[in-house]
């Protein structure tokens, strides 16, 4: 009778990830003798894989989508020519001028005739293009 309350008390609980756990080990007669500890299975690493695939493919869409946005700077400076309407990083809007491969003139004040020579790098945006102001003035 004492192991019909004794086996169901001595079976071993569910496993949690990184313990161990206990089994009871029964002898021929169906008594228990003691306990033995045996190591729980990994059941974390899943998890573990699962976080640095989660990393990587952060990584990834961090460096791709850098790589984009400097190609499409790098058309944009290379696009900019004569009377385009451009903003510079420090806000200042003017039109071309001239273009030398390393800096551009703009003029910002057409009354007074004032020019900046501006740094390529800092042009923010080209605002209008220069052929589009130029077919919207001849139609």
């Amino acid at each position: 009778m004492s192991n019909f309350f004794v086996s169901p008390l001595a079976q071993a609980a569910p496993p949690f990830a990184g313990g161990t756990t206990e089994a009871a080990t029964t002898t021929a007669n169906g008594a228990t003798t003691g306990t033995e500890m045996t190591p729980a299975p990994a059941g974390g690493m899943g998890i573990q894989i699962l976080l640095i695939g989660g990393v990587v493919v952060f990584l990834l869409m961090t460096v791709l989508g850098g790589r984009r946005e400097k190609k499409k700077f790098d058309q944009m400076l290379n696009g900019i020519k004569k009377n385009d309407s451009v903003r510079t990083v420090g806000g200042t809007i003017g039109t071309v001028v001239e273009v030398k491969p390393d800096v551009v003139i703009i003029k910002t004040d057409e009354h007074s005739n004032t020019k900046m020579t501006v740094a390529r790098g800092k042009i923010e945006a080209v605002l209008k293009d220069a052929s589009t102001s130029e077919s919207s003035t001849t139609a």
